[in-house]
C-alpha cells in the first residue's frame, strides 16, 4: 500500500512539474511574440518618424528653392532701381510669403502622408540689407507628426563678407592663429602646428595648432589636412576613425565643426565689375553700366595685358570732361603764375601766394564736406598737415544713397596724427596707409595696397560701437610691421579682400584684426603664441614656451555689423545669396 501511494505521489509531482514547464514556455512564447510585435511596431514607428522628418525637410528645401528662384528673377529686372529700393522689394516679397504659405505642399508617394509650410516669417534680427527668414514645416506619416524649423539669411552681398578668413584656393593655417568666426576654403584647408617665418633666412617654429572658434566650410572631408611637422600633410581622421582619439584637441574642434560648402554655392565678387557698378552709381547713371564697361574694356580687347589701373584711369578721364562729375585737384604754386595781378613783381608774388593758399583751403574744405560724387585728379595724400580728413555728408544719412570720391591716381594716408576717412572711395591707382586712421568707408582699389605700421580704427558711433573699413583690392595686399617684436598688437578694424594671394604673419609681428581677410588665391597665415624677442647677432628669434596659457600673436574676430554699417557701399552681385542655418526639431509626434 505504501509503495502504491508513493508512486501516485511521484506521478502527481511530475504532472505539476510538466504543467509548470508548459506555463513557463507559454509565458516565454507570449513574451517573445509580444517583443516581436512590439519591435515591429517600433520599427514601423521609427520608419514613419524618419520619413516624416525627411518630408518636412523636403518641404523647407522646396520653399527655399522657390524663394531663391523668384528673387533671382526679380534681381534681373531691377537693374534700374537703387539698392535701397531693391532691398525694400525683397522685404515686401518675404513678408507676403506668409499669407501664401498654404501653396507650399510637397508631392509625396508615401501612403498616409501629408505636409505643409506652417510659417514663413521675417526674423527680428533682419536689417535693411540682410533679411532673416524663419521657415516652419509640418509633416505627418501614418500618424507620426514632426515639425522642423530653419532660419535662412538672404542678401545680395558676395560671400566673402560672411567669413573671418577665407580663400577660393587653399588656406594654410601654420602655427597658432586664433580665428573667431567661420572660415572658407575653396580648395583645401591645411592646418599645421609649425609656423614659418623669414628673418634673413627661411626659419620655422613648432607651436600649437590653430584655434578656430567657428565653422570650417570646406569642399569635402578629404580636403581637410593636418601636419605635425609642417611639411607632410595627411587627411584628418573623422570622428568614427579609430585614431581620432589621438588627434590634437584643436584639430578635433575643426573636424567637429566642419561643414561642406561647394564652390558652386559660393557667391563670388568681381572687383573690376563692382568698381564699374560704383562708377556708374557715382555718375548718376546706375542703369547705364554698359557704357562705362565699354569704355573701361575698350582697348583691352586688343591689348589683354593692359593693367586695371590703366583701364580705370582711361575710364575716369572721360568723366572729367565739362558737364561730367565735379573735379578737385591739388593746387601747385606755379598754377597761379599767369593769373596773379599787381603793379610790381613783389605784388604779383604776394597775389600768387594768396591765391595758392585760398585754393588749398578750398580743397581742404571740399574734402571735409563732400556733398556730391567727386573726382580728384592725380595723386591724393592725407599728410596730417595740409589735409587730414575726407568726410562725405551722405554717410550721415544712408537713405540718400552713397556719394563716391574717385581718386584718379594713387591714394596715400600717411599721418602721425589721426586721419579721418568717412567716405566711400574708388582708387584707380595704388593705396598706401601708414600711421593712425579712423574709417567709415568702403574702398575699391584697382592697384595694390600696402599697409605699413598702421593702426586702423573705426569712427566711433553713438554708444560703444564703431564703424570700419572695407577694402577691396584688385592687386595684392601687404600688411607689414617694420618695428617687430613689440608686444602691443597692431589693431585693424577692417575687412580685406584681394584678387591675389596673401601671406600674413603673427610671429615677430602681432596683429588683432576685427573684421576679416579673404584672398581669391591661396591664403597663408603663420603665427605663434607668447612673447617673441630678436636674438642678438642671429637670424633666430627667442620664443616663449608654446602653451595654451600664452596669448596668440594673430587674432581675427569677425564683425557682423559690417553689412549694416557699409550697406550702400558694399559690392553687390546679380544673384541672391542664401545662407541656411541648422535644422531645429520643434515637436515630436506619437
Amino acid at each position: 500500500m505504501l509503495r502504491r501511494a508513493s508512486l501516485r505521489s511521484e506521478r502527481g509531482s511530475a504532472l505539476v512539474l510538466v504543467m509548470f514547464i508548459v506555463l513557463l514556455l507559454t509565458i516565454l512564447g507570449v513574451t517573445v511574440l509580444s517583443a516581436t510585435i512590439g519591435g515591429a511596431r517600433r520599427t514601423e514607428t521609427r520608419e514613419n518618424d524618419v520619413q516624416s522628418l525627411h518630408l518636412a525637410q523636403k518641404s523647407i528645401d522646396e520653399a527655399i528653392a522657390y524663394i531663391t528662384a523668384d528673387l533671382n528673377q526679380k534681381i534681373q529686372v531691377s537693374s534700374n532701381t537703387t539698392q535701397a529700393q531693391f532691398d525694400q522689394e525683397i522685404e515686401t516679397f518675404l513678408r507676403n510669403l506668409n499669407s501664401n504659405k498654404g501653396a507650399f505642399v510637397t508631392d509625396t508617394s508615401l501612403q498616409g502622408a501629408s505636409n505643409e509650410i506652417t510659417g514663413i516669417t521675417l526674423d527680428g534680427s533682419s536689417t535693411s540689407s540682410k533679411h532673416v527668414v524663419t521657415i516652419k514645416a509640418n509633416a505627418t506619416v501614418n500618424g507620426v507628426l514632426r515639425t522642423l524649423q530653419q532660419k535662412v539669411v538672404i542678401t545680395t552681398f558676395p560671400d566673402f563678407l560672411n567669413y573671418s578668413l577665407g580663400s577660393e584656393g587653399t588656406i594654410y593655417l601654420n602655427g597658432a592663429p586664433y580665428i573667431q568666426g567661420n572660415i572658407y576654403a575653396g580648395n583645401q584647408l591645411k592646418v599645421s602646428q609649425v609656423a614659418k617665418y623669414r628673418h634673413n633666412a627661411d626659419l620655422e617654429k613648432r607651436s600649437l595648432f590653430p584655434l578656430v572658434d567657428g565653422e570650417a566650410h570646406i569642399q569635402s572631408m578629404n580636403d581637410l589636412l593636418y601636419s605635425r611637422t609642417g611639411n607632410i600633410f595627411e587627411k584628418v581622421p573623422t570622428i568614427d576613425d579609430a585614431d581620432y582619439s589621438s588627434l590634437d584637441n584643436r584639430v578635433k574642434t575643426i573636424v567637429e565643426k566642419a561643414k561642406i560648402k561647394k564652390k558652386t554655392t559660393f557667391v563670388q565678387v568681381n572687383v573690376e565689375d563692382s568698381f564699374l557698378d560704383k562708377v556708374a552709381e557715382a555718375s548718376g547713371s546706375a542703369g547705364n553700366k554698359k557704357v562705362f564697361s565699354d569704355r573701361y574694356y575698350g582697348v583691352a580687347v586688343s591689348n589683354s595685358s593692359e593693367e586695371p589701373t590703366a583701364r580705370g584711369t582711361r575710364l575716369i578721364n572721360t568723366l572729367q570732361q565739362p558737364g561730367g562729375i565735379s573735379t578737385l585737384w591739388m593746387p601747385m604754386l606755379e598754377d597761379f603764375e599767369d593769373i596773379a595781378t599787381g603793379d610790381t613783381d613783389e605784388e604779383k608774388e604776394q597775389e600768387k601766394h594768396r591765391l595758392f593758399e585760398e585754393a588749398k583751403l578750398s580743397l581742404k574744405q571740399n574734402l571735409e564736406r563732400l556733398e556730391r560724387s567727386t573726382i580728384f585728379i592725380g595723386n591724393l595724400k592725407l599728410d596730417g598737415v595740409m589735409l587730414n580728413q575726407i568726410r562725405d555728408t551722405s554717410k550721415l544719412n544712408l537713405s540718400t544713397g552713397a556719394h563716391w570720391l574717385i581718386v584718379n591716381g594713387d591714394l596715400t594716408i600717411d599721418s602721425y596724427s589721426t586721419a579721418i576717412v568717412q567716405s566711400n572711395i574708388l582708387v584707380t591707382g595704388n593705396l598706401y596707409i601708414r600711421g593712425k586712421a579712423e574709417f567709415d568707408s568702403t574702398m575699391f582699389v584697382l592697384g595694390k595696397t600696402d599697409i605699413v605700421d598702421a593702426t586702423i580704427s573705426g569712427i566711433p558711433t553713438p554708444g560703444s560701437g564703431s564703424k570700419e573699413l572695407v577694402l577691396i583690392s584688385k592687386g595684392a595686399i601687404l600688411i607689414n610691421r617694420v618695428e617687430e617684436f613689440k608686444n602691443e598688437a597692431t589693431r585693424l578694424r577692417a575687412f580685406f579682400y584681394t584678387d591675389s594671394t596673401a601671406e600674413l604673419y603673427g610671429v615677430g609681428s602681432i596683429f588683432s584684426l576685427d573684421g576679416g581677410f579673404f584672398a581669391k588665391g591661396d591664403l597663408i597665415i603663420n603665427a605663434v603664441v607668447g612673447k617673441v624677442k630678436k636674438e642678438t647677432g642671429s637670424a633666430n628669434f627667442n620664443f616663449d614656451i608654446q602653451t595654451e596659457v600664452e596669448s596668440p600673436r594673430f587674432i581675427v574676430n569677425y564683425n557682423e555689423q559690417v553689412f549694416e554699417d557699409q550697406n550702400v557701399g558694399l559690392p553687390r552681385v546679380n544673384q541672391i545669396n542664401i545662407n541656411v542655418g541648422p535644422i531645429e526639431l520643434l515637436i515630436s509626434g506619437n
